[in-house]
């Protein structure tokens, strides 16, 4: 019984690690593809959590990246860590502020507070 327990974790352990590399290897090259695919206009993240706008992604090496109106970097395409979705672009610019939700749905105000001063009568302690 102990003679098969030892090549059995052994053979566990090596599909364990099989599968976690095949796993890791495929989201590496995800992420080369990612990059690798980034064109320009798209609005990006990079790895130290700068977002810009790509300008120029002709090289295979590095793209330029404005940062602020008129602040272009150049950056490795390493750098890249995700390209932001064209609806979510909008809260990755500085001094984004989100729109304001109105709340006509509460007519009803029996649960709102007054700051009023309250009367004589409801002032006394009747804890007593």
């Amino acid at each position: 019984m102990d003679a098969l327990l030892f090549p059995l974790l052994l053979a566990l352990l090596a599909g364990f690690m099989f599968l976690s590399m095949r796993k890791q290897k495929k989201r590496m090259a995800e992420m080369q593809d990612m990059q690798n695919s980034v064109s320009t206009g798209a609005r990006i993240q990079l790895t130290s959590g700068l977002y810009g706008t790509v300008i120029d992604a002709t090289s295979s090496d590095f793209v330029d990246v404005e940062i602020a109106t008129g602040m272009v970097t150049r950056w490795n395409r390493l750098a890249i860590m995700r390209v932001i979705p064209t609806d979510e672009a909008a809260a990755t610019y500085a001094g984004h502020t989100a729109p304001e939700v109105e709340y006509d749905d509460y007519a009803d105000h029996s649960d709102s507070v007054s700051l009023d001063k309250p009367s004589s009568d409801d002032a006394r302690d009747t804890d007593k």
